[in-house]
């Protein structure tokens, strides 16, 4: 036996976490394929009952698909402060359901997920591409519009690579975080 293959938990079940204040979209891959897939919202009036809400929505989640192997994606960037204090705190109720003896957890970069399934940060030509495709608009509807096709591309790779039926980004990210994972840090 290699070193390699001690290094990877044997795992079937991974379970993909996209966070966000408003809903947790999630996927489990099992086998290699996306199994169940889908987002709940998060209420609450404040982000105290939001954290209960994502509190009680994953436990319940976590019964039902019962992975053995968990990914969520890392907060890099973020708005603003407040913001990543309140995402944080959405992944950190999240993770206090999850976080089970035997059930493995790691924390994903978006560029890890999103380069491996061939969806890299847009170029500076690929920029100058879509400000010659629309012109005139302004520097945040030509950041959004990216980041628009990013989401898209994201959902069209696992539409056309398994034949699911992903319409929300979020899901879409879900997706993408468990398949990379699945990919390289359990499949043996």
């Amino acid at each position: 036996m290699s070193l390699a293959s001690l290094a990877k938990p044997k795992a079937c079940k991974v379970l993909g976490i996209d966070a966000s204040t408003g809903s947790i979209a999630f996927c489990l891959f099992e086998n290699g394929v996306p199994l169940r897939y889908g987002k709940f919202p998060l209420e609450g009036i404040d982000i105290y009952e939001k954290v209960a809400d994502a509190g009680k929505k994953t436990r319940i989640a976590s019964e039902f698909l019962k992975p053995d192997y968990v990914a969520i994606e890392s907060a890099i960037m973020v708005k603003s402060a407040d913001a990543g204090l309140k995402i944080a705190m959405i992944v950190g109720a999240a993770l206090s359901v999850l976080l089970k003896p035997g059930v493995k957890t790691v924390s994903i970069a978006p560029i890890q997920w999103q380069a491996f399934i061939g969806n890299k940060n847009p170029t500076k030509a690929d920029k100058l591409a879509l400000e010659n495709e629309i012109p005139g608009k302004s520097v945040s509807w030509y950041k959004g519009e990216m980041r628009n096709r990013r989401k898209q591309k994201t959902m069209d790779f696992f539409n056309t690579t398994f034949g699911t039926d992903i319409e929300d980004n979020d899901v879409g990210d879900a997706c993408g975080i468990a398949y990379y994972a699945y990919k390289n840090m359990t499949e043996r």
